[in-house]
C-alpha cells in the first residue's frame, strides 16, 4: 500500500511584493480534447506565453539570459483547475514575479476567461539560475542584481 502525501497547496508572496504583466491567449482549435474543453497540458504553455511577456517587458526573456551565459530552467511547476478553458476563449494570463531574497525566479499565474474575468486556473513555478554548463548558481548573477536595481521604483506592494 502507498504512502498518501496531504496535498500542500503552494503559493507565493502572500507579504511580497512583485512585478506584474497580464497577455491574452486565444485558445486554438488543437489545444481542446474531444470534449472541447482545454486539455490540462495546455495551461503550462499559457503560464510560459505570460512569463516570457513578463521577460519581453522588463527586459528578462531567455535570450537575455543566453547573452549574459546563465541559464534559468523551471525546477518546480504546478497549476490548480477551477474551470475548464472552452475553445476559442479569449484569456488573460497574469504573471507575477514575486521579490525574493535567494537567487530565484518565483511566479505566480492566473488565467481568466477574458470576457467574463472568470479565474479558471491558477498556479506557480520556481526557476533557479546556472551557468550555460548546468552548475547551480547559489548567489544573484550580476545580470538580476542590475534588473532588482533597475525595478527598485516598479514593485507593488502586497495588499
Amino acid at each position: 500500500m502507498g504512502v498518501r502525501r496531504k496535498r500542500r497547496r503552494r503559493s507565493f508572496g502572500e507579504a511580497r511584493s512583485y512585478l506584474s504583466v497580464t497577455t491574452q491567449v486565444r485558445v486554438r482549435f488543437q489545444e481542446v480534447d474531444s470534449m472541447r474543453i482545454v486539455w490540462h497540458g495546455h495551461y503550462l504553455t499559457y503560464f510560459e506565453d505570460a512569463r516570457r511577456a513578463f521577460g519581453r517587458r522588463y527586459g528578462l526573456d531567455y535570450p537575455v539570459f543566453l547573452e549574459n551565459n546563465i541559464g534559468a530552467p523551471v525546477v518546480s511547476v504546478w497549476v490548480d483547475f477551477l474551470s475548464p478553458a472552452m475553445g476559442n476563449d479569449v484569456l488573460e494570463v497574469e504573471a507575477r514575479l514575486y521579490k525574493s531574497e535567494g537567487a530565484q525566479l518565483e511566479f505566480s499565474y492566473e488565467v481568466k476567461r477574458a470576457e467574463t474575468g472568470v479565474l479558471l486556473a491558477s498556479g506557480g513555478s520556481l526557476q533557479v539560475f546556472t551557468t550555460l554548463r548546468g552548475e547551480l548558481l547559489l548567489t544573484w548573477p550580476a545580470l538580476m542584481i542590475e534588473r532588482y536595481e533597475a525595478w527598485k521604483d516598479l514593485w507593488i506592494p502586497c495588499a
